[in-house]
Formats: structure tokens, C-alpha cells, sequence
């Protein structure tokens, strides 16, 4: 069957979003000082941050530079003025933070000073570690790539959401500016050596305070803009490989004065950063995105319930008695074609199948053409608008065709490519330059499990003027387009800048299937005796069950005759199928033709009249004399592949019992190692020793000894009977 489809490349991509100043509110907090207060990061519910303002009362310590060391600092509630230190056992008269945590809250790794001596000494900083098991913090480790000479400082610490990556700031040798970002993989012995990563990053200026957010965003400061004394924050994506340009956030963000050590949520629509834009002093800020951020927003897609069947491999001939009828698995059925259109009611699961029947008995003659449909509902929301439109023309888009799996729609925000957005189930807008605007939908879900989801998509529309707009085709309504799917007897071919479906006559296979069983049939069952036609077994991995078949071809018309056969023979339950060839061939366990008990005893007598093997006394090597009957073994063995063959030796009375057994065992794998040697599989041999157990006649004489002295083939019809592998002869 082809099924044929015009091809919708669905490229997603990575897509920056950077909020506008209308829709990010910032606001300080009360929980600042007439001190430095900066890198906030959010903890235990509260807000941990650094600070400078004295904690002491009467007792200041200064570093080089005359400021008040740093301390690590705790609020709860970010609208109330006070605060704690976070641990007075993290406290020192050292610098001590910014830090961060780990996901599960019982690690912390800080920046703090590595050397504290006179104001004349410059003091460098490195990241320490701790571990909180309930009873308070433990006592700090100091990070394994500290320096160890004072020739460099680490801080600014932040790690990954699973704790598999730490990343900071340094300024160690062989960086690329002053301060650059680095990152340290955790192994099973620490921290891998540092990353530096690398000039998208970094630059000849200084990146500091690095925050990675949990879907791979990395935030950080600097101080690069364009030679301005300022610091600004920039974010940079990761494609699992490299980073992406890194990009200055807009305003309310960034401002004319200093902002660093940017914080945000998990779903990156509200946080915390650091700013001196009020004054001299730094300051905490809070933000939040009044529209929510939806990033990685596929084109959107409707979904399609009409489709083109047609089945191309089948010649549609008058002179054959055949009546076709397609079967689409929702209750209705359409006769008397080969090409069909049909539109299914809804979502759901659809087997698909054209029948065929005799014409003159009314029978079903085959059951081809076989697929499962899934119309599924989409991860994302649909917009129902218009292709393109004419400058100043009013745009209606709609998002009430969207239908999302396990999601019910709460909110709609619309963002129309020109920095307009709105919100609701519709919307209108229009555009005043001509151009190609991307618009996208994000949805909030109601709360499931206490939680929201949001999902988006994206269109891309035209605007322009009449004459820019020849050729731009407009929508589709909803119901009327027709859609096919690939069936997996399908390439791909192009053709006048188009894609089509192309059948390929060779990749299906018909036959006739006679028999499903839970269990493998013998071989040489009596079920099969009435069957003149080479058998196929196959086992299928859908439904687990064993089928018979027979008549292999690539014609359906072939088998009529094949099918009146088995039917007239009383093998009723007998259908014609359809494969693919490859997934036929992978599936079948063996061919044969059925052979009657009778013959098989003439067959296995036959083959005994080349049993004579003969050996050396007392020994498992095969004499030269017995080549001759073996080699015809073989032929026999080659030209019917399905059969196996059992080696049975035997030995006279001479000797114990149990030499004499071991004896015939050696002999048969003898005679084995020899078949195998002549390209025989040794699966399909199945040595077996019965040493003296078993003798055609007396062991008095010489004579009756020599002939007790034997080897006997049996062929196995019946290939279930499972043989055992051997190694060669040792």
C-alpha cells in the first residue's frame, strides 16, 4: 500500500528569549544594608546572600584594601530588614562567600580566603566545601585546585542542578582575559581539573559570578561591554557540545551601573541579582517576568484525520474474480477501490487493512495492506491563523483547536515577533512593516499534582503588500486537508522539488497463511500431510505466536490458485497476507516440505547403507576407508539445510563399561568434527554414545564383535527436537 504525503520539515529551534522592559518588573529588597550585599541565592526557603556590613560590635577587621570582610548571610523572608549570619562556625575574620548548594541542601561550597595577612599583602580566595548530616555544618575542605602559591584566587562558586559540574571564576594562568569561567567535572576522586570554556564565555575582559540554570542556560557577569566601566549579565546556551554566542540581558536587568550575580528560579520567570544602581553601595534585587518565558518552541502543527489510501503493488484486472474492500477500523468500510480518501472521527488508535474477496463464493480470499494508525494528540498547542496577510490588516489567531495529551489549557500569552503581546484564547493584531514575523503561543496547564505545566509553539506569517504576498498559499482549513503516512514499504524519492511516496514492488512479499498455533508444529505432524507446498514457520514477535504459511511471491494474483488448494483440502482457516520481505525473512525459523512417517524410514535407510565408519582398535580416529561414505553424508546433509542428523555409536563388549561408553562418545564426536570440517553446521549434528548397551548381535565371535562395532545415522524431521552444540575433537 502507499500512502502519499507531502513531507512538513519540523526543524526546532534553539530560540533566545529576551524579556523587554515592559514585562520584567525589578524591585529592591528590604533586606538590604547600607553595606555591600550581593550574590543572592535561594535556601532552606529563605535567601542566602553576602554581605560586608559588620557583624561585630566594637571589633573591625579590614583587608588590604581597607573594606570589611564578606560574610555569608541568611534571611527568611526577603521583605523583612533582618538577617543572621547563615553559620557562625562558616565565620572567620577572613572573607567568607558568595556560596552556593547542592540541590538536596546538605552541601555547601563557598569562596573564602586562602591567606589573611598584613593590609600590604594582597589575599587570595578559594572555594571550600562542607557537609551538613543535621548537626550543623562540617569543617571546611579546601578545593582540590586551589593555588598552592598564591599566584591565583577561585570564587564564585555554582553547581549544576544533579551536582555533577562546579563552576567558578579564577584568574589561574593560561586564561583568555583578567578573570575567566571554568568548570570541574565531580569523579569518583574529587573534581576533575578545570575547564576553561573557552572565548564564546570569555573574553579579554572579566566573567565573574556564574549561575547555571537547570536547562543548560549559563548566566554570568561582565565587565566587556564595549569598553564601558560597568558590569552587565549575560546568558549563553549550550548545545551539549558548545556554547552559543553569549547574549547581554536587556533592561530592567542591566542598567548603566553595575549588575551581577544573577539568581533565577527553575523556570526562569522570576530570581535575584546584585546592583549598585541606587548608590555607591550594592544592593539585592528581586524580578520577576510579568510574561512568562517559553523557550524551544516547535512549529506548530493540527492534527490530521483525513487520508489517502491507496494501494499500488495490486493490479486492479477484471479477469480475475476479485471484490476489494477497505477496512479502516472505526466501524465503516468502502468497497471497490484501490485508492480510497477517508477522515477518521477523532483521536484514537485505527487498524487499517484491505480485504479481498472471490467475487463467485463471496469468501475472503486475502486480508492485505495492514497498518496501524495513531492519531495522536499533540505535546503542543496548535495557532489557527492566516499564512499571510497585508500591512494593516487585522490578524485573527486562535489557539481553541489546541488539543494537548494529559494537559488541560488554563492560560493562553501570545507573542506576535514584533515586541506585541496579549493574552486569551483569540487575539487580534496588526502589523505596520512589510516582513516575515514568527508568532508564538505559550500555555499555562491547570495544576496537576499541585504543579503547572507550559508548552509553546510557533508560526511563522508573511506581511506584506499584494504584490509581495503572489504565491504565499493561504491556510488549509482545519477538516479538509488530507494527509498520508508512510507505511514501511515506502522510500523516499524526489521529484520536481517536491517529495513523494514511491512504492517499491520488491520490498512486499504475499503467501497464504494456513495455521496460527501458541506452539511449533513437528515437522512431520499429520497436520500438515494434505499441504503440497514448500511450508514456511515463522515466529512473530506482535503476537508471540507461530505461523504457517505457504506460496511466496510478489503477486497477489499467483496465489488464487495456491489459496483454492488449501481451502478445497479443508485447510479453512487459510488467508492471503502481506509482508514486508526483510521483516519475512527475520521472522521465519525454517522451510521445509512435509514428509510422511513412511518415507522417512525409507530416507533414514537408505542413508545407513553409508554407516559404514570404521576406526582404529581401541580408538575415535576415523580410518581413511570410511571418507567415501561420510563425503555422501555430507551432500545429503547440504542439499536439505532444515534436517539435522544424529551420530549414534556403538562399541563391542571387550573392555569396561564405561571405557566403552566413553569410547562410542568419542567416536561420534569424531564423525561430527568431520561433517563440521566439510562446512556442515555443527548445530545440526547431535552426537551420541551408547557403548555396548546396544548390540545388533552376540560379542562371542570376532564377527558378531565387528559388527557390534558401529555407527548409525538417523535423520531428524522434526527440528524442534533441539541439537546440542560439541566442540571439535579434542
Amino acid at each position: 500500500m502507499i500512502l502519499r504525503h507531502p513531507i512538513i520539515l519540523l526543524a526546532i529551534l534553539l530560540s533566545c528569549v529576551y524579556p523587554m522592559a515592559q514585562d520584567c518588573e525589578v524591585k529592591p529588597l528590604r533586606c538590604n544594608s547600607a553595606y555591600n550585599d550581593f550574590a543572592p541565592v535561594a535556601y532552606n526557603s529563605g535567601l542566602v546572600f553576602c554581605s560586608d556590613r559588620p557583624i561585630r560590635f566594637g571589633v573591625t577587621y579590614v583587608d588590604a584594601q581597607g573594606n570589611n570582610p564578606s560574610k555569608i548571610h541568611f534571611t527568611s523572608n526577603t521583605n523583612n530588614s533582618k538577617s543572621v549570619l547563615l553559620d557562625s562556625g562558616l565565620a572567620s575574620k577572613n572573607n567568607e562567600g558568595p556560596a552556593c548548594f547542592s540541590a538536596d541542601g546538605k552541601l555547601i561550597v563557598y569562596t573564602g580566603t586562602i591567606h589573611f595577612g598584613k593590609k600590604s599583602i594582597e589575599n587570595k580566595l578559594g572555594l571550600f566545601i562542607c557537609t551538613n548530616d543535621g548537626n550543623g555544618w562540617s569543617e571546611p575542605a579546601p578545593f582540590e585546585f586551589n593555588s598552592a602559591d598564591s599566584s591565583y584566587s577561585i570564587a564564585h562558586p555554582c553547581l549544576s542542578k544533579d551536582g555533577q559540574y562546579l563552576y567558578f571564576s579564577s584568574d589561574m594562568e593560561n586564561g583568555i582575559g583578567g578573570k575567566d569561567i571554568y568548570r570541574s567535572r565531580r569523579v569518583p576522586e574529587g573534581w576533575s581539573k578545570p575547564e576553561n570554556l573557552g572565548p564564546t564565555i570569555n573574553s579579554d575582559y572579566d566573567e565573574v559570578f556564574p549561575f547555571i540554570q537547570h536547562d543548560g542556560k549559563l548566566y554570568f557577569s561582565s565587565d566587556r561591554n564595549d569598553g564601558a566601566e560597568d558590569i552587565d549579565i549575560y546568558v549563553a546556551y549550550s548545545n551539549g557540545e558548545s556554547w552559543i554566542d553569549a547574549k547581554k540581558l536587556e533592561s530592567p536587568i542591566n542598567s548603566d551601573a553595575d549588575d551581577f550575580s544573577i539568581y533565577l528560579d527553575e523556570k526562569g520567570e522570576s530570581g535575584y541579582f546584585a546592583s549598585n544602581r541606587n548608590g555607591k553601595d550594592d544592593d539585592l534585587f528581586q524580578f520577576n517576568y510579568k510574561y512568562p518565558v517559553f523557550e524551544a518552541c516547535p512549529p506548530s502543527e493540527k492534527p490530521t484525520f483525513c487520508y489517502l489510501f491507496e494501494e499500488t503493488s495490486i493490479v486492479q484486472n477484471d479477469t480475475l474474480p476479485l471484490i476489494f474492500e477497505w477496512e479502516f477500523g472505526d466501524g465503516s468500510k468502502q468497497k471497490d477501490k484501490l485508492s480510497v480518501e477517508h477522515c477518521f472521527p477523532g483521536f484514537g488508535h485505527y487498524e487499517i487493512a484491505l480485504n479481498v474477496y472471490d467475487s463467485v463464493t463471496r469468501v475472503q480470499f486475502a486480508r492485505v495492506s495492514e497498518i496501524d494508525l495513531d492519531i495522536e494528540k499533540s505535546d503542543f498547542p496548535f495557532i489557527q491563523a492566516r499564512d499571510s496577510i497585508q500591512t494593516h490588516q487585522e490578524l485573527v489567531v486562535s489557539g481553541l483547536e489546541s488539543d494537548i495529551k494529559n494537559f488541560i489549557i488554563d492560560q493562553y500569552f501570545w507573542d506576535f515577533g514584533d515586541g506585541t503581546r496579549a493574552q486569551g484564547e483569540e487575539s487580534k493584531h496588526s502589523y505596520d512593516t512589510p516582513g516575515i514575523y514568527t508568532i508564538q503561543v505559550g500555555v499555562f496547564s491547570k495544576p496537576i499534582n499541585g504543579e503547572i505545566q507550559k508548552r509553546c509553539a510557533t508560526r511563522t506569517i508573511a506581511v506584506g503588500t499584494p504584490l509581495e504576498l503572489v504565491g504565499v498559499t493561504e491556510e488549509i482549513p482545519l477538516q479538509t486537508e488530507h494527509r498520508s503516512i508512510m507505511h514501511n514499504d515506502m522510500i523516499f524519492v524526489e521529484s520536481n522539488e517536491k517529495e513523494i511516496l514511491k512504492h517499491s514492488p520488491d520490498s512486499t512479499v504475499y503467501y497464504v497463511e494456513f495455521k496460527k498455533s501458541e506452539i511449533p508444529i513437528p515437522l512431520n505432524d499429520p497436520y500438515f500431510e494434505n499441504i503440497k507446498y514448500e511450508i514456511t514457520e515463522r515466529k512473530s514477535e506482535k503476537d508471540t505466536l507461530y505461523h504457517y504459511s505457504v506460496g511466496e511471491t510478489n503477486k497477489l494474483e499467483v496465489l488464487i490458485r495456491v489459496y483454492q488448494d488449501l481451502v478445497e483440502s479443508g485447510y479453512k482457516e487459510s488467508l492471503v497476507k502481506e509482508s514486508i520481505t526483510n521483516d519475512f525473512q527475520k521472522q521465519t525459523v525454517k522451510q521445509w516440505w512435509y514428509i510422511p512417517d513412511s518415507l522417512e524410514s525409507a530416507i533414514n535407510k537408505h542413508l545407513n547403507k553409508f554407516s559404514d565408519i570404521r576406526f582404529d582398535y581401541n580408538d575415535s580416529r576415523i580410518k581413511k576407508e570410511s571418507f567415501e561414505n561420510l563425503e555422501y553424508v555430507v551432500y545429503v546433509m547440504q542439499k536439505e539445510p532444515s534436517l539435522n542428523l544424529k551420530i549414534k555409536a556403538h562399541t563391542d563388549s571387550l573392555g569396561s563399561q564405561e571405557h566403552n561408553l566413553q569410547l562410542s562418545i568419542d567416536r561420534a564426536e569424531a564423525v561430527v568434527y568431520y561433517l563440521s570440517s566439510r562446512g556442515l553446521d555443527a548445530g545440526r549434528l547431535i552426537p551420541e554414545g551408547y557403548g555396548e548397551a546396544m548390540p545388533i548381535t552376540e560379542n562371542a565371535t570376532d564377527d558378531g564383535r565387528a559388527m557390534n562395532r558401529r555407527v548409525e545415522f538417523e535423520i531428524l524431521f522434526d527440528t524442534q527436537k533441539k541439537p546440542r552444540k560439541t566442540g571439535k575433537k579434542k
